[in-house]
C-alpha cells in the first residue's frame, strides 16, 4: 500500500496494473477515492489494454489520504497538483500521461503548469472553464452549488447510499444506461473504505480559492485530449469547448449523449484516444 508525503500530507496512490507500457495517472473527481465510480478497475484493464501502466490516487481529504499530523489546514488546487507531483515523483521520476476528470481536471492542468517536465500528455474530462465570475467564459449553474451541497452532509449508510446514488443519477444524464446495481455497490464499498464527507467541503473550498487558471491553462503546450459531454448537467459543453480553445493544439471529443461521468460505452474509444495521444507525444 504505497504513500508518497507532500507538505505534511500522505497521499496514498495504487499501480492499478503494472506494465512494462508507459505509466498513466488517473486524477478523480469531487470525493471520489480509489475503487469508487470513476476509474473502476474494469475501466483500467481497458487502459492496460492499450498498453498503459495504470496508476490511481486517492486525493487529498479523500479515501486513505490525508494530513500526517491532525491539524486543519486550508489548501488549494495547488497543493493538490503538487500531491500528484509527490506520486509522480515516487513513481521513479519520469515523465507520465495524466488524465483528470472533474475537480481532477482543474489539479492536472495546474500540474501540468506548475511541474511540466513530469507530464508527457494531458487528458480533460467533464471539467470546468475555470472563469471566474469576472471573466469571460462559462460558469458554474447555481443549481451544481445546490447539488453539492446534498453530498455534504455524514449520513448513515443506507441513507448516504440512497442520497449518493440519486446524486449520480443527476450527474449520469439521460442518454446512456444507468447502471444502479453497480453504483450502489461502489458508493456501499466507499463507505465502508472512508467516508468522508467533509473531504469534499475541503476540496471545493480548495476550488474556489484557487483563481487564475482560465488564463493560466495557455501555458499549456503538451499534447491534449478534451473530452466533454452534451448531458452533462455540472459543467456544460461550452466548458469543455472553452478549455479547448484556450490550451494551443488541444483535440475536442464532444459526445452529444456523455453526461458527468465516463460512460461504460466510452472506455475503449478512450483508451485508443489516449493512446493515439501518447504517439504523438512520442
Amino acid at each position: 500500500m504505497p504513500f508518497t508525503s507532500n507538505n505534511n500530507c500522505k497521499i496514498h496512490y495504487e499501480v492499478t496494473v503494472d506494465s512494462e507500457g508507459p505509466t498513466l495517472v488517473l486524477i478523480a473527481g469531487l470525493g471520489e477515492q480509489i475503487g469508487a465510480v470513476e476509474y473502476p478497475e474494469e475501466q483500467c484493464a481497458i487502459f492496460a489494454k492499450a498498453g498503459f501502466r495504470v496508476v490511481r490516487i486517492d486525493n487529498r481529504e479523500t479515501g486513505l489520504s490525508g494530513p500526517e499530523i491532525d491539524e486543519d489546514t486550508p489548501f488549494t488546487l495547488h497543493d493538490m497538483a503538487d500531491d500528484v507531483a509527490a506520486v509522480i515523483q515516487d513513481l521513479g521520476g519520469e515523465p507520465v500521461h495524466v488524465l483528470g476528470a472533474s475537480l481532477g481536471g482543474f489539479i492536472a492542468r495546474w500540474l501540468i503548469i506548475r511541474h511540466p517536465t513530469l507530464v508527457k500528455t494531458l487528458t480533460v474530462v467533464m471539467s470546468g472553464s475555470s472563469a471566474a465570475p469576472n471573466e469571460d467564459g462559462p460558469q458554474i449553474e447555481p443549481a451544481v452549488r445546490e447539488k453539492n451541497g446534498s453530498v455534504l452532509t455524514a449520513l448513515p449508510k443506507d441513507e448516504a447510499i440512497e442520497n449518493t446514488t440519486e446524486y449520480w443519477r443527476w450527474l449520469w444524464g439521460n442518454q446512456y444506461p444507468f447502471p444502479e446495481a453497480f453504483i450502489r455497490e461502489r458508493i456501499a464499498y466507499c463507505y465502508d473504505r472512508a467516508y468522508r464527507p467533509e473531504g469534499i467541503a475541503k476540496q471545493l473550498q480548495a476550488a474556489i480559492t484557487t483563481p487564475g487558471l482560465w488564463e493560466a491553462q495557455r501555458e499549456i503546450t503538451k499534447p491534449t485530449l478534451v473530452l466533454h459531454g452534451g448531458e452533462d448537467p455540472y459543467f456544460s459543453l461550452e466548458h469543455g469547448k472553452a478549455i479547448a480553445e484556450r490550451i494551443s493544439g488541444a483535440e475536442l471529443w464532444a459526445d452529444p449523449k456523455m453526461g458527468h461521468i465516463m460512460h461504460r460505452e466510452q472506455w475503449a474509444e478512450l483508451a485508443n484516444r489516449v493512446k493515439a495521444l501518447a504517439a504523438r507525444a512520442s
